[in-house]
């Protein structure tokens, strides 16, 4: 590279420098607009549903009466190991009743979907495995 070459970039590295820093000064000085408005509630938050932001529970669980202890995957579909409302766990396939008002619409790998007699449906996830040692069975 020669002197001339190297002096016609080091002028247009500086002008693209210049170009730069005035942008910047001038899109930062000339910004005078007031604040925006804060928005405008549409619902008012439940206390109880506030309280769990901090650590706090709320009163009533709607899945707290069902338990899942494990996923069965049939040849024929799947079904779930539910225990409901404290009684013994039992093997429940989809779409069959786990309590009058309550069944099993969908099995996940991780879960299961319940619906309730009202159209509800929720979801129930498996509990988290403990660490240590797990046994598999075939």
């Amino acid at each position: 590279m020669n002197v001339l070459q190297t002096r016609s970039l080091t002028l247009a590295a500086l002008a693209l420098f210049c170009v730069t820093v005035t942008y910047w000064v001038v899109t930062l000085t000339s910004r005078q607009t007031a604040p925006l408005p804060a928005a405008a509630a549409t619902c008012t938050p439940s206390v109880e549903q506030a309280a769990t932001i901090f650590g706090g529970q709320l009163e009533r669980q709607a899945n707290s009466d069902v338990h899942l202890f494990g996923i069965l995957a049939l040849q024929n579909g799947a079904a779930a190991i539910v225990s409901y409302g404290g009684e013994p766990a039992k093997a429940v396939s989809i779409g069959s009743a786990l309590a009058q008002n309550v069944k099993l619409s969908e099995v996940r790998a991780r879960s299961i979907i319940i619906e309730r007699k009202g159209g509800g449906k929720s979801e129930i996830f498996l509990p988290q495995v403990p660490p240590g040692p797990t046994i598999y069975v075939r």
